[in-house]
């Protein structure tokens, strides 16, 4: 196996000024090795017909993308493409060797088969197979595409690689989350062992990481909308916008139950995050206008599934995917998560060679749809878009197309000897009997093959003239035309700019585009390629959504970046901690949701009732010096932005007060819990009497003032152990919380977690529960 450092030396390109034969040569070929496989492609239709029909693309930024998604057949050595719009095979190439479990990711140009420890590239334009390269470690990756790039992430040994023009190679060295990218190409990671969240722009050449969550949590990442990522923290119950910038709005889940090894899907459905509670079969659709918008939140959607095991779960955008591994059996939901098909993924043929830690595929396309696999590639099905699934067959290849014999290719000598007796003929035709007088009619060659047929009449006298009608073409069943290509937008003032390229028609023309946001839609005419939306809310973020129509019915839609209006003033800056000491005020913060406006700095000051101190910087953190022990402060920062007219707007404060000296102390928010009053709570089953119940009594400090917060309370066993209850602290950030949280928890530990959209999650001290 080779070193990574081997590797990024084979497969990076050579540097600038490096003028050797070889160099130029390495920069004529790319990342392609000089000696190529010998590749056996047999394709059923014109190479650019694989490339072009149907391409339509649910995110924006793709150059190129296929109509479906090419699936392995490690038991016939050969990469299958199979049309998610058609539900045919239309290609294949051989590719021996590769083994269960290889998967392919595309780039505009050229497709990756990530095999266990071995990469095999190919180009789009010829289907030729190149030289396999050795992968960093000899494990399965999880394979992703978008924006013009392609990844491998090799999630337990810390390794990703992407495939685009800029190739990059970049090894955290430690288990990685799951991996999501975004609709321009943009791939983030979580570290749960220091909780960051990184991120590997296109124009970057290694991971960065710009926000972390907090240490020890659960979650997982996702992307709403194709461009949002947001992360679900399933710790704190908690979902956070992420950008650059770090950690942006915080709104809580509303799941009391949710336990921390939640399955979260790495694309949302309809604007919706699902989750998966595998412990009790429970299916979660989170709504997330609040987090992305600012709008109140839909009621959340529970569903309980049919029992087996899930672990795995992938989204179209409107429908949801399911394998139950304990029956390889797959599940697909549409958006309101109502069941829409049970099938069982067909087992391997006695052929196939898997091993017993083989598993099914499942790959969400670039054409939005989702494509199972079962474990050795031999069968295949496809998940439209509303959840409806049909079988395609990988299990024979197509037969190459025959070919007319040329003169010499006839053989030019007669055997001397007479054939092997031992080899069987084919038995001499018997001849008719209905005419034993009549000779037999002449032998024909088939023109498509070398075979010599009796046909049932004699054919046309040599001088007889063709038939004048042409043979029919074959009639192609119509389908929903595909997501339109390279939607994009820009936002206005009060309103946005949306355009996109053509769908595939699939078989019937595209009569209109349907243009869709929260709040509104828009019916355009087949040539529309544009469109501007106004009315629209400065500072509320907008997800738009294109979709074809032809008269078979709608095409799977492709969405917008989040667009926010110019206007909004940027909320106030959280995480926001004070510290006193000395005659000094230090403070820190986090980058908050800047609501589109284009970031200038940070104004900060610090007043008493005879003082005042003010500076501004693009840092997030500032130290005040030179104050007065003893006298109190009120401190404050907020980000100043500025629309697209370049006025300047002054975001939302985030203020605390605090005196420097020896009656200071830090001033970040604190939770404290301890047992309360006695009391009784419940009747029957689920009554709570003394002596061990009574009340958690919670004082919270440092808050923000006149917020509301939601408290969740939680005891070891019982997660959480209280539906918890939103309150809003005092005008000081202040609250006592002494008659809501009725427990009986003998032996066990008891806390309260405090969280409330954009601001620090707080949690309280543990202690141990009095009978």
């Amino acid at each position: 196996m080779k070193s990574l450092t081997e590797l990024r030396g084979r497969l990076a390109p050579p540097k600038a000024g490096d003028d050797s034969a070889s160099a130029r040569r390495e920069r004529s070929e790319g990342w392609r090795p000089r000696a190529a496989l010998a590749a056996v492609v047999a394709v059923c239709v014109a190479v650019t017909g694989i490339a072009v029909a149907g391409a339509g693309n649910a995110s924006p930024g793709v150059k190129f993308a296929a109509q479906g998604r090419w699936i392995y057949n490690s038991t016939l050595g050969t990469l299958f493409h199979v049309n998610g719009s058609t539900k045919n095979v239309e290609g294949q190439i051989a590719l021996p060797g590769a083994g269960p479990g290889t998967q392919v990711v595309e780039t505009d140009r050229s497709g990756y088969a990530l095999a266990a420890g071995r990469i095999y590239e190919f180009s789009k334009s010829d289907l030729q197979v190149l030289d396999p390269k050795p992968a960093p470690v000899n494990e399965h990756p999880v394979g992703l595409e978008a924006g013009s790039a392609a990844f491998a992430v090799y999630r337990q040994a810390g390794r990703v690689i992407r495939f685009s023009d800029n190739l990059t190679i970049d090894a955290p060295g430690v288990p990685l989350g799951q991996p999501v990218v975004t609709s321009t190409g943009t791939l983030w990671v979580h570290r749960p062992d220091n909780g960051q969240l990184c991120q590997l722009p296109l124009d970057a050449d290694r991971l960065s990481c710009p926000a972390r969550t907090t240490l020890g949590h659960t979650g997982a990442l996702t992307v709403v909308g194709g461009n949002q990522v947001v992360f679900v923290d399933t710790t704190s119950r908690a979902m956070f916008a992420v950008d650059g910038g770090g950690l942006g709005r915080q709104v809580a889940l509303p799941l009391p139950d949710l336990p921390a090894g939640a399955i979260v899907a790495p694309n949302d459905v309809a604007g919706r995050v699902a989750i998966v509670d595998p412990q009790r079969n429970v299916l979660h659709l989170i709504d997330t206008a609040e987090l992305t918008g600012g709008k109140p939140d839909a009621k959340p959607i529970r569903k309980q599934l049919r029992k087996g095991q899930y672990e795995r779960i992938a989204s179209s955008g409107n429908s949801v995917a399911l394998i139950d591994d304990s029956t390889d059996t797959l599940v697909t939901l549409d958006r309101n998560g109502n069941e829409k098909a049970v099938r069982r993924i067909p087992p391997p043929s006695a052929k196939a060679k898997v091993g017993p830690g083989d598993r099914a595929g499942l790959f969400r396309g670039g054409d939005s749809r989702l494509y199972v696999a079962s474990k050795a590639g031999e069968k295949v099905m496809v998940v439209d878009d509303g959840g409806d699934v049909t079988p395609v067959d990988t299990d024979s290849p197509k037969p190459d197309r025959p070919k007319t014999p040329k003169p010499s290719d006839q053989p030019t000598t007669t055997p001397s000897r007479p054939a092997d007796p031992t080899t069987t003929q084919p038995p001499e035709p018997p001849k008719t009997t209905e005419h034993p007088n009549k000779p037999d009619p002449p032998r024909t060659t088939d023109p498509g093959g070398d075979q010599t047929n009796r046909p049932d009449r004699p054919g046309p006298p040599a001088s007889s003239k063709p038939d004048p009608k042409p043979d029919p073409k074959p009639t192609v069943q119509a389908s929903r035309p595909g997501a339109p290509r390279s939607v994009s937008g820009r936002a206005g003032t009060n309103s946005a700019f949306v355009s996109w390229e053509a769908a595939a028609p699939n078989g019937a023309p595209v009569t209109q585009y349907r243009v869709t946001w929260s709040g509104g839609s828009k019916v355009l005419g087949a040539s529309a390629r544009s469109t501007n939306v106004s009315g629209l809310t400065s500072g509320t973020g907008y997800t738009f959504t294109v979709r074809a129509v032809n008269r078979v019915g709608t095409g799977p839609g492709s969405s917008t970046a989040r667009l926010v209006p110019d206007g909004g003033a940027a909320d106030a800056p959280p995480n926001f901690k004070v510290t006193a000491g000395n005659g000094k005020i230090s403070l820190s913060w986090s980058r908050p949701n800047l609501h589109g406006g284009t970031f200038q700095g940070y104004q900060y000051t610090a007043s008493s009732a005879s003082s005042q101190q003010s500076s501004s910087s693009r840092q997030t953190s500032y130290t005040f010096t030179g104050l007065d022990n003893g006298t109190s402060y009120r401190v404050t920062v907020r980000a100043i932005t500025s629309d697209a007219q370049g006025n300047l707007i002054q975001g939302k404060a985030a203020s605390r007060t605090i005196t420097p000296g020896g009656g200071g102390g830090s001033s970040g928010p604190t939770l404290t819990a301890s047992r309360g009053a006695d009391t009784t709570h419940g009747g029957g089953d689920q009554a709570c009497n003394p002596p061990g119940c009574a009340f958690i009594r919670v004082v919270g400090k440092g808050l923000k003032p006149n917020t509301r917060y939601f408290f969740q309370p939680f005891t070891t066993q019982w997660q959480p152990s209280n539906p918890g209850a939103t309150l809003t602290t005092e005008s000081d950030g202040s609250i006592l919380i002494d008659d809501r949280f009725a427990t009986d928890a003998p032996g066990q530990q008891v806390w309260v977690v405090a969280s409330a959209p954009g601001e620090q999650t707080v949690t309280s001290n543990k202690f141990t529960w009095r009978s």
